[in-house]
């Protein structure tokens, strides 16, 4: 992908999934691209465990519009822009049943991954499933597990804004629109932030049955009062993501 994404670029002519989905073949990993699905968790859990895909312990499934995204609970995704935003599911293949942790490290993971790839933009967490930049919505995820026998699929589903956000809500953003003025979003940047995305994401499925460790209660700590919008900070985590204002304890679930 040699183009920058900037403004000067016809944003008609950028798919952010065809991108994802030549990045993810590039990289030798199954992917399941369609210009447009229903959803692309749904496709993920319909085809959880078809022969031909039990082989991969990751399949990505990409898209460039959803006619029915979901997110947490009865929320939805809403994109205007047809290709501007990363809407997908990774599909692990895993031997255990992810833990209630599972929610807190896969926050983490897309954090670091955004966080690492553009440093000099305001990126905050805010439990239990959605990234920000700022005070303006930029990502958000859903986790679900399909089960059968011996074998479990956890679906990672993650949309984050790259060129565009609905201009319908209001308290969204894009990777894009967050940049300095002057500064693009280059193409080589978007593919790096897809490499380090793939890493802590699978870092993260590899140990989603397990507590979590001292320095990942400090980094979720610091991402979560990192948010403008919070009223309170958090003063402590516990290993099952527990978090504590002051003496009241909250349980992650119930974020």
């Amino acid at each position: 992908m040699a183009k920058n994404m900037t403004s000067e670029n016809p944003m008609s002519e950028i798919r952010i999934g065809d991108v994802t989905a030549k990045w993810a073949r590039n990289n030798h990993l199954h992917v399941e691209y369609k210009a447009q699905t229903e959803s692309t968790n749904a496709t993920a859990k319909e085809l959880a465990f078809e022969e031909d895909l039990l082989e991969q312990a990751l399949c990505l499934f990409i898209t460039d519009q959803q006619t029915a995204g979901r997110g947490r609970g009865k929320n939805t995704w809403t994109t205007d822009q047809v290709g501007s935003a990363l809407l997908s599911s990774w599909s692990y293949l895993l031997p255990i049943m992810p833990q209630p942790t599972a929610s807190c490290l896969v926050g983490l993971a897309v954090y670091r991954a955004c966080s690492t790839t553009w440093p000099f933009l305001k990126w905050n967490l805010k439990a239990p499933n959605d990234i920000y930049i700022g005070d303006k919505k930029v990502a958000g995820i859903l986790l679900e597990n399909v089960a059968q026998g011996d074998e479990v699929r956890f679906i990672i589903g993650l949309g984050v804004n790259i060129t565009s956000s609905p201009e319908s809500v209001e308290t969204s953003t894009s990777v894009l629109e967050s940049l300095p003025e002057g500064a693009p979003l280059l193409g080589e940047d978007y593919t790096g932030f897809l490499d380090r995305l793939a890493f802590e994401l699978s870092d993260a499925a590899s140990h989603c049955d397990q507590p979590l460790s001292p320095t990942e209660q400090l980094s979720l700590l610091t991402a979560l009062n990192l948010h403008p919008l919070l009223k309170e900070k958090y003063t402590a985590m516990e290993a099952d993501g527990s978090l504590y204002m002051g003496a009241k304890k909250i349980s992650w679930a119930d974020l």
